[in-house]
């Protein structure tokens, strides 16, 4: 399967999950939302470029609202500091995420997987000899 595909099946199974499975994706002290969001940004881009050639032009249309939400609320100053908070992911906004992303989920064939295998298979600690 090509790479970006994989990732973009990962990041909307993990936007899809329902949020109290979401902190075992991440090491425990990782803010969550900023983490899926900044995944989902080197995965799709805003403008969907890095998906255009891999997904059908139907597809790419099913796709755009979940995007246009995603970075309409990236752009917002209000939510800056949501995005280090894993409050956030119980939010109003986050429950729109995650609902679109299921829709999506949906619209592609794809099942959501539990348990999804975590963003990082092996944290490496730069200060310490310890892994």
């Amino acid at each position: 399967m090509n790479y970006y595909l994989t990732q973009l099946k990962w990041i909307i199974n993990a936007f899809a999950l329902e949020p109290k499975l979401l902190h075992t994706l991440l090491p425990v002290e990782d803010p969550i939302p900023l983490e899926l969001i900044q995944q989902y940004e080197g995965v799709v881009d805003e403008d969907l470029s890095n998906i255009k050639s891999i997904i059908s032009s139907d597809q790419l249309i099913k796709i755009k609202s979940l995007n246009t939400y995603l970075y309409t609320l990236m752009q917002r100053e209000d939510l800056t500091d949501n995005w280090y908070d894993n409050n956030f992911i119980y939010s109003k906004e986050w429950g729109i995420i995650h609902s679109m992303a299921k829709d999506f989920e949906r619209y592609m064939g794809w099942e959501i997987s539990e348990p999804l295998e975590p963003l990082y298979s092996e944290i490496i600690y730069v200060d310490s000899d310890e892994k």
